[in-house]
């Protein structure tokens, strides 16, 4: 899920805890803060890159002195574009839009500029916004099946219809030929180029089943929970890389792009070169976080001699977070800036996450726990394997609450 959001930066914090609140990752949201930002995002990152969003939020500031967000001016920009977004697949002008705004909200003047209306409230309740948001997204994907019925498309034709019989025969003497008609009058989503040569729609809502999401979360609660004992022979690779290269949407979901294993980044004039377990990459890293995702084994002991004056972290542990914590310090070094943009691409937006650990360890020494990371290695996120499984199953929730 991609969302791009036009507000103040203080309201930013607002948006993170109601999307988090509803099971959104940060990770979701593209923050611009006026209208310029905006209309630069749109010709920069979707007319031109062909890059994907699945909606725009915008506040309206045109009651402040400067009014910088110009919600109007940039619905207008946006209902104006009728070239393509997302790999070509679909018009610009679609992309649903949503004025999120503390103004009075019953005025005709925006009514029909916006998919929805919504007026802010001073009482932190975010349920309706939140709903409206789901609804303007499952309405947009409605109309996009809605399309290909007009196009005489059925979805799972798409991964070979170019080469079928139909295309051949039918569609493109039919349909192709007279692409801006169809274009014009007969489809709201999909753009000139896809009708004229259709191609796969490669999206998580489209390819993937709610029954595979849930088949995938099991698999990975087993791996965890009831795997063959660690030996020699059985260990991290063979039993979890193994598992997360097999069954990347635990790690990708609908948060990121794609995923290097083991990724080779050279030291500058040295022999040695850091290899993070996986690097979880995202289609706008000056926007969103690049992820540096180290895993270690459910049974490492956070600390030792928990129940004395002064608990120690253990030296397992100890150890994993000097190696994530090696990752941070290779990027901030800038003789290392061409490896990286090399090997991923131009970023300094990154995080670091260590997979390890149970869960009830980490709740009952909650009091240190986080302090102590953050003091000794700033920046360094622990998840335990309890908490990545919710947040795979907020994931799916929300892909249920998305299906139409």
């Amino acid at each position: 899920m991609r969302i791009l959001i036009n507000d103040l930066d203080v309201n930013r914090e607002d948006y993170i805890q109601a999307f988090r609140s509803f099971g959104y990752e940060d990770n979701e949201l593209i923050f611009v803060q006026s209208f310029e930002a905006c209309r630069d995002f749109m010709e920069l990152h979707l007319e031109k890159k062909k890059l994907h969003i699945d909606l725009i939020i915008t506040n309206d500031s045109k009651n402040i002195s400067h009014n910088v967000l110009k919600a109007k001016e940039l619905s207008f920009f946006k209902n104006s574009l009728i070239t393509s977004y997302s790999k070509s697949n679909f018009r610009i002008c679609s992309i649903p839009i949503i004025l999120y705004s503390q103004s009075e909200t019953k005025s005709t003047e925006f009514h029909s500029d916006f998919n929805s209306i919504v007026q802010k409230n001073d009482f932190g309740s975010h349920g309706y916004f939140m709903s409206e948001c789901e609804r303007t997204i499952r309405d947009w994907r409605k109309l996009l099946y809605s399309d290909l019925e007009s196009l005489e498309i059925k979805i799972e034709q798409l991964p070979q219809f170019v080469n079928s019989d139909y295309f051949k025969k039918y569609y493109f003497r039919n349909i192709s030929s007279n692409a801006d008609y169809y274009f014009t009058y007969r489809t709201k989503i999909l753009s000139n180029e896809f009708i004229k040569l259709p191609s796969p729609l490669n999206y998580d809502w489209i390819i993937l089943s709610n029954k595979e999401i849930e088949i995938a979360i099991l698999k990975y609660v087993d791996t965890y929970k009831k795997h063959v004992k660690y030996d020699r022979h059985n260990n991290e690779r063979t039993i979890l890389h193994q598992f997360f290269n097999n069954h990347r949407t635990i790690l990708l979901r609908d948060t990121y792009s794609d995923m290097e294993y083991e990724l080779n980044l050279s030291e500058l004039k040295a022999k040695t070169s850091e290899e993070c377990d996986f690097i979880l990459k995202t289609e706008y890293p000056d926007f969103l976080k690049t992820t540096f995702f180290e895993v270690k084994k459910e049974d490492v002991t956070f600390y030792v001699k928990k129940n004395t004056k002064r608990p120690r972290i253990s030296a397992p542990f100890f150890s994993h977070l000097q190696q994530i914590y090696g990752y941070k310090e290779y990027k901030r070094n800038p003789n290392h800036k061409v490896e990286i943009e090399t090997k991923l691409y131009p970023t300094q937006n990154f995080d670091f996450v260590l997979l390890a650990g149970r869960l009830e360890e980490k709740e009952e020494m909650k009091d240190l726990f986080e302090p102590q990371v953050n003091r000794m290695f700033e920046g360094v996120k622990v998840i335990t394997y309890e908490e990545l499984e919710e947040v795979n199953t907020n994931y799916l929730d929300k892909f249920n609450r998305l299906m139409i």
